[in-house]
């Protein structure tokens, strides 16, 4: 019986027997969708908006093809992810206008778009159950509590060599190490230890107390207040080295607070920046017990490259020449990670 043109693409593709399940491409998905659903304006000849479904599998396709992972895990938040946070800080991202439209050029009404999110939404998961990737969403979590927790998993596993974390969203930055690197699509620039010291001006493993003292505007969590970057650094500078506890900070600056007005800040804010440090660090401590089963099942069930079904997706929702010859697309970023799926 003669094979089909797609499986014998398939039968084309060899396994690379000198690579081993040692490399992780870890990619925050809400975050890589809304990115492209606001930047890219695709339009299908229906009229239909689609910058979100093309934008996501070619920022993640070229991800891949510049870290070359054995694995990937793609983490979505699970509903109610942000109930946790609030329950401990009631105004944890209250800030959020969720009436507001992000894209004013294509749509007519913030109803519209959301129509258009969730449609490509749901769409985006069938295409990416037809590749041999891993989908992880917890309800109950954010994706920011389940890559920190696989992300320190993997770091100290032995047999892992490398893991890349795949997001705009800089507070993973608090997770770079040696092993751990953030690729940034935004600003096109992968995070080592090096990377976050010369731009920050703290140690990777320090960034947590960075990001405690400043405080995130974004997610609606104060800092200390007339505190900025450069004073921060003159008044610690102890955060560009090892790592430093919180404890350590609050009480270097109640034996300073007659030197520096800042200090006493630091130590008056002391409350709200314990609630900081247990709404920003990524140590997995969000996660239960149960949880973290949950992940390690998840971990484990990947999906297969299903080239016909995804061609009959793309053809159907007409994406055109979005992905240019998007048949070797499939099999020179896919084919090979069925290998280690």
């Amino acid at each position: 019986m003669q094979k089909s043109k797609y499986e014998q693409l398939l039968s084309n593709i060899q396994p690379d027997i000198r690579k081993e399940l040692n490399s992780i491409l870890i990619v925050d998905g809400l975050n890589t969708f809304l990115r492209s659903f606001t930047m890219i304006n695709h339009i299908n000849p229906d009229g239909h908006h689609i910058g979100g479904l093309t934008g996501f599998l070619k920022s993640i396709g070229y991800t891949i093809r510049m870290c070359d992972p054995t694995k990937v895990i793609i983490v979505f938040d699970g509903v109610g992810g942000s109930n946790a946070r609030r329950n401990l800080f009631p105004d944890y991202k209250a800030n959020r206008n969720t009436n507001r439209m992000t894209n004013y050029s294509i749509f007519q009404s913030k109803d519209e778009e959301q129509e258009s999110i969730n449609n490509q939404m749901e769409r985006l998961i069938q295409y990416l159950q037809c590749l041999p990737i891993t989908i992880v969403s917890i309800d109950g979590l954010e994706a920011d509590d389940i890559i920190g927790y696989l992300a320190t998993k993997f770091e100290k596993h032995s047999e892992t060599s490398k893991v890349t974390i795949m997001s705009a969203d800089k507070d993973f930055l608090q997770l770079v190490s040696p092993k751990v690197s953030l690729y940034s699509p935004t600003k096109k620039k992968l995070y080592t230890p090096k990377d976050v010291l010369e731009e920050f001006g703290v140690s990777s493993i320090n960034f947590i107390n960075y990001k405690i003292l400043l405080g995130d505007a974004s997610d609606n969590v104060p800092g200390v207040t007339g505190l900025g970057p450069k004073k921060l650094i003159k008044l610690f500078p102890e955060l560009t080295g090892n790592k430093v506890t919180l404890d350590s900070i609050i009480e270097k600056s109640a034996g300073l607070i007659n030197e520096n007005k800042l200090y006493l800040s630091v130590v008056e804010r002391s409350r709200q920046l314990y609630i900081n440090q247990q709404l920003m660090s990524l140590d997995g401590d969000f996660l239960s017990p149960e949880n973290k089963q949950l992940v390690k099942d998840a971990f484990n069930n990947s999906y297969s490259l299903n080239l016909p079904i995804f061609i009959q997706l793309y053809h159907n929702d007409k994406l055109g020449e979005s992905i240019p010859n998007v048949s070797s697309w499939l099999t020179q970023l896919f084919g090979y990670l069925n290998s280690f799926k």
